[in-house]
């Protein structure tokens, strides 16, 4: 996985990759920013499994990941927003009101907030949405997206990523509906443009839907719900409710669009994909995390309704590196990068001196044999003479063998390695610094080791690298990363020969 990693960044740049992941009981959805989506089944217990296979198969050691909570790892609820405190700790403030709400100790929770509308607050005054979650189950998401190699930046949640297909439904930012059905339960939102008015929660399941026997029941119940979020949306948000609401559903055999339509005042219809680019409709299990990775342009207010739970307290802490100390170290990887000049620059003229020793040492056995041939052609064939010529000749092609390697050698080091060992000095980052180099000139083979702050700049530097063209091509198939028995440093050790060890 490293080694793929590393070969990605040195040999091209560009636009990094997204991931989106929603984690659910039954399986992984997933989707990429250039607009790929699937869902792999799985129990809780084979996940790590399943998204490490994911990670190596689609290549996304690394990518920036956004994680997206499903409706039932989560709670919103709205309250007056406080005067004077700042929209970075809004989330931390507001959490302890929900003390007589939540099943759980608000210091367990991570949350932020999301505006509310204004033009729905009906003189409720200045409202906020606040999304609360239990630390543990959080932390465990974090864990294991962490795990598998890839770079977590942000945690959202199902509605606001619901949010981001409705403008594409709603071009005219007049207000649309969107019922998405799960096994266990379904979810209806309701937006005008890109801003979230309604969202609630439908208790229906799939296995009712398709039981004959509770199947009226469960239509009229899912009917009901919807037709009293409209009803909500109308009168207390003070809107014009939806007249169509567009249904995604897995099981398409069932014609639910059409069960709904006598229930509900608005018009029921399955959602059409088209508009999308997909030529067949996309597995509804794969919706929230496919929605998730539309991008959204903004709203006209300059206010984008949005949150992420991955928040300091999930991050990895990160020790600071003294000035001082930094500054010290940053002598001695100079120091080192300047003995090992000197000793490449020795190494290349004792090799050029004894290369015109073994020159003067072939021209010597060429006169030699010049007059031995001139002898032999002087006189009658000597048996002995031929033997000794045969020999002379002998070692006269073995040491021009040895002079065209030597000479090859010594091709090969013209560049020296002024050149690298600038580029390897130049792009080092702040809170990284080098113990050891190897450059091998008869393979081209890099090795480096070194310690860093952190483990993220070992791939800055030597992306960094690749755009020097010193090491233009080079590929790192060798890679470690180990972290001191204090815990203060990070050990790492790389190398261009993938069976080599790094700068031994």
């Amino acid at each position: 996985m490293a080694r793929r990693f590393i070969t990605r960044v040195l040999r091209r740049s560009g636009k990094r990759q997204r991931v989106y992941l929603e984690v659910r009981p039954d399986g992984i959805a997933w989707a990429e920013s250039e607009g790929s989506a699937g869902f792999s089944d799985c129990s809780p217990a084979k996940r790590e499994d399943v998204l490490g296979a994911l990670s190596g198969e689609r290549n996304w050691a690394g990518a920036d990941t956004t994680l997206i909570l499903p409706l039932d790892q989560y709670q919103v609820f709205q309250l007056e927003r406080p005067e004077g405190i700042d929209e970075s700790e809004l989330g931390d403030a507001l959490k302890w009101k929900l003390k007589d709400f939540l099943d759980f100790n608000p210091s367990n929770a991570v949350s932020d907030v999301f505006h509310f509308p204004e033009d729905a607050s009906r003189g409720r005054g200045s409202l906020v949405n606040v999304v609360a979650a239990r630390k543990s189950l959080v932390s465990e998401l974090v864990a294991l997206v962490e795990r598998c190699g890839l770079a977590l930046v942000s945690i959202d949640i199902a509605e606001l990523a619901l949010r981001n297909l409705v403008p594409r439904i709603d071009p005219e930012r007049r207000g649309a509906a969107l019922v998405h059905m799960r096994e266990r339960f379904g979810q209806m939102i309701v937006c005008k443009g890109e801003t979230l008015y309604l969202s609630r929660r439908l208790d229906v399941t799939s296995d009712d839907l398709r039981d004959a026997a509770s199947q009226e029941n469960a239509v009229q119940s899912l009917a009901l719900e919807m037709q009293r979020s409209l009803d909500y949306y109308e009168s207390q948000l003070g809107q014009v409710p939806p007249g169509v609401i567009r249904l995604v559903a897995r099981d398409n055999v069932l014609p639910l669009s059409s069960m709904l339509a006598s229930y509900v005042a608005a018009s029921v219809e399955t959602l059409d994909w088209a508009p999308f680019g997909l030529d067949e409709p996309l597995d509804s299990r794969c919706l929230v995390a496919w929605s998730a990775s539309l991008a959204l342009a903004g709203g006209s207010d300059g206010l984008v309704q949005q949150v992420n739970l991955y928040t300091d307290e999930l991050r990895p802490h990160r020790e600071k590196l003294q000035a001082g100390m930094a500054a010290s170290l940053l002598v001695l990887a100079l120091a080192v990068i300047v003995v090992a000049a000197g000793v490449a620059r020795y190494q290349e003229s004792r090799l050029q001196a004894e290369t015109r020793g073994l020159q003067y040492q072939n021209e010597r056995l060429q006169r030699s044999v010049e007059q031995l041939t001139k002898e032999v052609e002087a006189r009658q064939p000597d048996p002995d003479v031929e033997a000794a010529l045969e020999r002379v000749t002998a070692t006269l092609a073995r040491r021009q063998r040895l002079l065209d390697r030597v000479e090859n050698l010594i091709a090969a080091e013209t560049t020296g390695f002024s050149s690298p060992l600038s580029a390897l000095a130049r792009q080092v980052p702040q809170g990284l610094w080098l113990t050891n180099i190897r450059l091998d000139a008869s393979n081209g083979a890099v090795g480096l080791a070194g310690k860093a702050q952190s483990g993220r700049l070992v791939p800055v530097y030597l992306e960094k690298l690749g755009d020097e063209s010193a090491f233009a091509g080079k590929t790192f198939g060798s890679f470690r990363l180990d972290r001191e028995e204090d815990g203060r440093w990070i050990e790492f050790r790389v190398a261009t020969d993938a069976d080599g060890e790094a700068a031994k």
